[in-house]
């Protein structure tokens, strides 16, 4: 694997990858190839725990 940086990502590749994902994750669950706990189980591993997650609103602005 490569060193990446982030001057290296590219927003709206990988918002398309991710989407990708979730589409594909979408359907091993409505073909029953996964279950929602095999699921969980394989996502999960990329959440950050709560202690670690924080939103700053006072950084952050409205999508509307």
């Amino acid at each position: 694997m490569t060193d990446m940086c982030a001057e290296d990502l590219d927003p709206e590749q990988r918002f398309a990858e991710k989407e990708r994902a979730r589409r594909a994750d979408l359907e091993a669950l409505r073909s029953g190839r996964t279950t929602k706990t095999q699921l969980k189980r394989e996502t999960e591993a990329f959440a950050f725990p709560p202690s670690r997650a924080r939103i700053n609103l006072d950084a952050s602005r409205s999508l509307s």
